[in-house]
């Protein structure tokens, strides 16, 4: 995982897919299920700082275009 550098772009990428399109119709467990699992992936990151530029990126997009399926999902992210 922390031998490609692309890889923190691509997991902020599927943050953002799972914000906008994702996490609809689902259950709050699944919906905490999913986003513990992006967090444990976080966790053995080694470019963390790349990861929360790119899903900076992708938050703002969303806030801005109101393009998110849950705000409680988003609060529970940050």
């Amino acid at each position: 995982m922390n031998n490609c550098s692309s890889t923190p772009s691509f997991i902020a990428s599927y943050c953002d897919n799972e914000f906008k399109k994702g996490l609809k119709g689902i259950a709050v467990d699944e919906t905490e299920r999913r986003l513990s699992a992006i967090i444990r992936l976080f966790c053995c990151l080694n470019s963390r700082d790349i990861f929360i530029k790119q899903y900076t990126k992708h938050l703002s997009g969303r806030l801005l275009n109101k393009s998110s399926i849950s705000q409680e999902a988003e609060e529970t992210m940050l």
